[in-house]
């Protein structure tokens, strides 16, 4: 006799066995859905209901195509219900804020993120919104704002930039100027992120140099210039001077080689990884806690749980599983331009990184360390390539052509930078490596034909995507042929 109990445990089991890499993608195909097409919250928990009946009755192919389609469902309810609507606009409001990023410096003004902590109209509460100021006005990251304002949304007319910043959970703007009435409070306990950067002020000089070293190490972009700025977005670098996937994957590297040593003792593969996850996380914490950086991390302190076995089937469904976690918990993540990178970034490096660096190891330690590097960087540049030009507008050659140089100096300033804070003297070879690093960048901007502006169409940028995924999807299939002995036996 079939019990209850029976059909649950089979169910779990069934659920247990099935691959995340193909849960992720019904899931992520629901969110999509419901963005493009408004359906009733009722209608879709019925559909997924209903699905989930299908799954314990029904037999084995018709159960698997119920699981894809409540999974899919799933999904799309969950979209649907984080909605918020009825937002007042023009409405002066009584509102207290909090700032979570530093004033940047653009052209006659400054910017920052803040969040709604407290305000009058309670549809508005924990929503952000981009602060505007005039150059007289600064703002640090975990200060508070408190004043009455008018929220302003997104302008009509770029769609596509609104459409992003709802995804990401901002309301609209303030605007914010050494003119108009607030109470400003300071934060009464720095954090480590806020050491970090007094550190370095401190004991580096004020220069491009320090800027870079500030931007890569603790995520403090206050001090980049409009020009330092541009150069890097020519040529294809800005991905250096925000804290998000690359960097967490070089402090990933450079922690996994800096520990490995341990694997010699007994349990060392545990120690290596419990302390590798918890020294990621407390650069990310140095690093402001900064939305991509705890994406990222997240993703590579599970990753770090497979680095052992090195098995890609293993990484990518961690992978997989993490951002099956993170997309459970905030749905508006699939269309954030910062996740969407974070999780190729990651991709990429397990995908083609790791398996090409176990073809590439050689008995020179400090050379596979060298190659390893490198090729996280290589890795993440090319799969993010397509999402670049297609959302940036822009294709820079010169960006691969000098990608293994500025990985390589990447490497040494986020290093050199993190050591100086306790070693002030080694600050010196962080800024030397940054202002050589911004040398090259500066000469890549400047190349003829080194970059080209141009928009790749969303069925182009994934039809790029299909390609790679079928070229990689090859690879794993093709069969394994064991290596043949360098000296081989002549007897």
């Amino acid at each position: 006799m079939v019990t209850m109990r029976g059909v649950s445990e089979n169910l779990v089991n069934r659920i247990a066995k099935i691959p995340m890499a193909m849960v992720i993608i019904p899931f992520a195909m629901g969110i999509f859905f419901a963005d493009m097409v408004q359906i009733p919250i009722w209608l879709l928990f019925l559909a997924c209901l209903v699905t989930l009946i299908g799954v314990i009755t029904l037999s084995k192919w018709w159960q698997n195509i119920m699981l894809f389609a409540m999974v899919f469902m799933v999904g799309s309810l969950l979209h649907s219900i984080s909605y918020r609507e009825g937002l007042t606009y023009g409405k002066p409001l009584k509102m207290v804020l909090k700032i979570e990023t530093s004033s940047v410096e653009r052209k006659g003004y400054t910017s920052a993120e803040a969040k709604i902590k407290e305000c009058e109209d309670c549809s508005f509460n924990n929503l952000k919104v981009v602060l505007w100021g005039d150059s007289l006005t600064h703002f640090n990251a975990g200060d508070y704002l408190r004043l009455t304002t008018t929220v302003r949304p997104f302008r009509a007319e770029r769609e596509r930039y609104a459409l992003l910043m709802h995804h990401r959970g901002f309301a609209g703007s303030v605007s914010v100027n050494h003119s108009a009435t607030y109470e400003y409070i300071p934060t009464e306990k720095p954090t480590l992120h806020d050491w970090a950067v007094e550190r370095l002020r401190s004991v580096m000089p004020e220069g491009d140099g320090r800027a870079v070293v500030l931007a890569m190490t603790t995520g403090e972009r206050s001090e980049i210039g409009s020009e330092l700025r541009q150069n890097y977005s020519t040529s294809g670098a800005s991905h250096l001077l925000a804290v998000s996937g690359l960097h967490i994957g070089i402090a990933f590297m450079l922690i996994n080689i800096l520990l490995l040593p341990l694997v010699f003792l007994q349990y060392g593969n545990v120690i290596r990884s419990l302390l590798a996850i918890v020294l990621i996380w407390l650069y990310v914490w140095l690093c402001g806690v900064s939305p991509s950086a705890v994406r990222a991390a997240i993703m590579f302190s599970l990753l770090q749980f497979s680095l052992s076995s090195l098995r890609s089937y293993t990484s990518i469904n961690i992978l997989a599983g993490t951002a099956f976690v993170m997309l459970a918990f905030n749905s508006h993540l699939l269309f954030d331009i910062s996740f969407q990178l974070s999780f190729i970034a990651v991709a990429g490096i397990v995908l083609w990184a790791m398996p090409i660096y176990k073809l590439c190891i050689t008995k020179f330690k400090a050379l596979n360390s060298i190659v390893g590097i490198m090729l996280v960087g290589i890795a993440s540049t090319l799969a993010t390539l397509p999402l670049v030009a297609h959302t940036f507008s822009i294709i820079s050659l010169a960006g691969i052509l000098i990608n293994p140089a500025v990985i390589l100096l990447a490497n040494v300033v986020v290093l050199a930078g993190v050591v100086s804070l306790a070693i002030p003297p080694v600050s010196i070879v962080a800024e030397i490596a940054a202002e050589w690093q911004n040398h090259v960048v500066e000469w890549a901007a400047k190349l003829p034909y080194g970059h080209f502006e141009v928009t790749i169409p969303e069925w182009a940028m994934w039809l790029i995507y299909g390609a790679m995924g079928a070229i990689t999807l090859l690879f794993f299939l093709l069969p394994k042929r064991e290596k043949e002995p360098i000296i081989k036996d002549n007897l």
